[in-house]
């Protein structure tokens, strides 16, 4: 992990794609939401919703290539959490992807899966803005109203 500052309140992470590192961001998360006014299941909420980001991202963005990079910014305004997720992968916005019906998942014992429904469950505002010619990273912004 390396950190770097941009301004006055957002810090840079940089992660290699590796599931041995979401520990690393969860509690990086949940320490960053506490600080910023979070109890701690709220911290704990945006923690998981991030790491669910960052799982699909190595799953399927990165198809499990460990030698990949994610950033990660964290940041706060007036009114919220941010955090700015970036990489390099295959683009994919979770936002097209339809809300699941819950009754039907639990009644066919499903596993997994859940994890853009737990990312709009808990944030309050999600963005999603693919790579292109300006902008070299797709980013995934994940927004929670401050406590």
């Amino acid at each position: 992990m390396q950190k770097k500052n941009r301004h006055n309140n957002a810090s840079d992470f940089v992660f290699s794609a590796d599931f041995k590192n979401l520990e690393k961001i969860r509690s990086l998360i949940k320490h960053h939401a506490f600080k910023s006014g979070f109890n701690e299941r709220d911290s704990d909420k945006i923690a998981l919703a991030v790491d669910e980001a960052c799982t699909n991202l190595i799953r399927y963005s990165f198809n499990m290539d460990n030698n990949q990079k994610i950033k990660i910014s964290i940041d706060k305004d007036d009114k919220f959490f941010i955090v700015n997720i970036f990489d390099s992968g295959k683009p994919f916005n979770p936002l097209n992807i339809p809300k699941p019906n819950i009754k039907e998942y639990l009644l066919k014992y499903k596993k997994g899966g859940l994890g853009i429904f737990i990312i709009r469950s808990v944030m309050d505002e999600i963005e999603y803005v693919p790579s292109n010619n300006r902008n070299p990273q797709n980013t995934l912004i994940l927004k929670k109203l401050l406590a």
